[in-house]
């Protein structure tokens, strides 16, 4: 019976640990104080990138960093959201660490994630942030 046991919790387990998308309209937005740059409209032409965390348990202690080009341009929680206002244009989008203690990490930059993106004026795209099982970062496109 222990055994039996022991087969049916590990998929339980499992199934807690996973992030799953969060709609937009689910999530809050980041704090202020935890956007350091893009969070504001921009004179001239620009377009939208609507970035949003997905919710779950795995990961769910540390931040996750956003960068634009190479510039840190918020932290988020789980369940976070943030629009960020870019020029047109072609930029790196990255997801990494952030933070101190059990969420930091020797080398951060070896750990970061990114993806090309091209910004087109007066359009917004939306991309979703999460980690693996496997400690990994990700940020990718998203419908949702």
């Amino acid at each position: 019976m222990k055994r039996f046991a022991v087969y049916c919790l590990i998929p339980a387990l499992a199934a807690a640990c996973a992030t799953s998308p969060v709609a937009l309209t689910d999530a809050k937005p980041v704090p202020t104080d935890r956007v350091f740059a893009f969070g504001q409209p921009i004179d001239g032409p620009s377009g939208q990138l609507v970035v949003v965390r997905d919710q779950g348990a795995f990961g769910a202690a540390c931040p996750i960093a956003v960068y634009v080009d190479g510039v840190v341009a918020a932290h988020f929680r789980t369940s976070e959201t943030l629009t960020l206002h870019l020029a047109p244009g072609p930029h790196v989008i990255g997801a990494g660490p952030s933070g101190g203690g059990m969420c930091s990490w020797s080398n951060e930059a070896a750990h970061r994630r990114e993806i090309a993106h091209t910004v087109q004026a007066g359009t917004q795209a939306k991309m979703r942030l999460s980690i693996t099982q496997q400690g990994l970062y990700q940020i990718t496109p998203t419908g949702f």
